[in-house]
């Protein structure tokens, strides 16, 4: 199947919530949850809805509102190649018979750096968790996020060694649920988007699968 990004934006609509917050001393860009879903499901009712699927990706990287910012924070957004595999992945289960409508995104750093080496820069400096859904100071924003005990979580944030304590941390705080994603030490997941067109191919067909087998 194959969806070009055009008739994947007709089919989902795209909505980040973007705030600022003082974090190690100095105040920083940020977004805390990404929903994906299809434009029957509405908006904002996709706010405050279980999602079908919780993706935990790295961080949000470049991703920047299109509009201004509503008073909770909330923007229609500009989807990256990465948001268009998730949607892609949606279609998949849907064409095998498994309901995914909407992708609820959140991140082991809500630290909005486009750049990879100067997210783990801004990591190593940092001593204040806040920026991670997964910090102790909040759970319930976490648990909201997440919904339903019975709503999956896919693992997907990367392979990237500099992750790993805010890894382990979500890890312990998703491990009762039903987990998906592609791993060999169940500490470090694989991408949605890795840079071979075939590799990327490949993770939607495994993850298809283990969606189909955990349903």
């Amino acid at each position: 199947m194959n969806w070009t990004a055009q008739a994947l934006r007709e089919r989902f609509a795209v909505f980040g919530r973007f705030y600022e917050a003082r974090v190690g001393g100095r105040v920083v860009a940020l977004r805390s949850h990404l929903e994906i879903f299809e434009h029957e499901v509405g908006w904002p009712a996709a706010i405050d809805a279980d999602a079908d699927l919780v993706a935990v990706m790295m961080n949000p990287g470049a991703s920047r509102p299109l509009d201004e910012l509503d008073a909770r924070g909330w923007a229609t957004t500009l989807p990256d190649r990465t948001q268009y595999q998730l949607m892609k992945l949606a279609l998949h289960a849907q064409a095998a018979g498994r309901r995914i409508r909407h992708v609820r995104v959140i991140n082991l750093s809500d630290l909005r750096t486009p750049k990879s080496a100067l997210l783990f820069e801004a990591l190593a400096d940092l001593r204040d968790d806040s920026h991670s859904m997964f910090s102790a100071g909040r759970g319930a924003e976490l648990s909201k996020a997440l919904g339903k005990p019975e709503v999956p979580v896919l693992r997907a944030w990367g392979m990237a060694k500099p992750l790993q304590h805010l890894a382990r941390a979500a890890i312990a705080l998703t491990n009762r649920r039903q987990v998906l994603g592609l791993t060999d030490n169940e500490l470090q997941y694989r991408h949605p988007l890795p840079q071979r067109a075939d590799f990327q191919q490949r993770w939607l067909e495994d993850m298809r699968r283990q969606l189909l087998l955990s349903g």
